[in-house]
């Protein structure tokens, strides 16, 4: 008989069953955004680090080789220093803003899953609240990329209002 009842998307509810609703897909979907950068940033860093390795092998190689030969073919010199700018800025944009990165993902997940729930036209500019926390961030004369220390407190400040939405709307989850 539950099953011919519906799923809880299915029935329309009052304004705030629909406004915990769209609240819990913008938590699913921050989450989802947050798990899936995290990862990547992950493989993004081993497979930097991997190749760090295997330049400091070709560097040593390549060096002597000149010793041994008394000179090595350009092309050598340039690969091996397109390579090495490759890791550098490797470094630099992806793992030194690696909270950055995963925050973003976890806000463009909570802006789609949100959308995809139905959230209220009205509602859409609260959204944008990172945006605010960057003014603020800007404001107070800190670094947008390394806030107080660490790019990583930019992951709860995009979460953190929305498990709070999430709480006020819905105390139980289970219910």
């Amino acid at each position: 008989m539950s099953a011919l009842a519906g799923t809880p998307a299915d029935v329309p509810g009052n304004r705030r069953q629909r406004a915990a609703r769209a609240v819990d897909a913008a938590l699913r979907g921050g989450v989802l955004g947050a798990a899936v950068a995290a990862v990547a940033w992950l493989i993004a860093g081993a497979l930097a680090g991997t190749a760090f390795v295997f330049l400091v092998i070709g560097t040593i190689a390549l060096a002597a080789w000149v010793v041994l030969r008394g000179s090595a073919p350009v092309a050598f010199w340039v690969g091996l220093a397109i390579a090495w700018a490759i890791v550098i800025v490797e470094r630099a944009v992806v793992q030194e803003n690696g909270g950055l990165w995963v925050a973003g993902a976890s806000w463009l997940g909570m802006v789609v899953a949100a959308r995809r729930a139905g959230i209220s036209n009205w509602a859409l500019p609260l959204l944008a609240y990172p945006v605010l926390l960057g003014v603020l961030v800007v404001a107070a004369d800190q670094p947008l990329d390394d806030p107080w220390g660490s790019s990583w407190l930019w992951v709860p400040a995009v979460l953190g209002p929305v498990i709070g939405a999430r709480t006020l709307l819905n105390p139980s989850p289970r219910d």
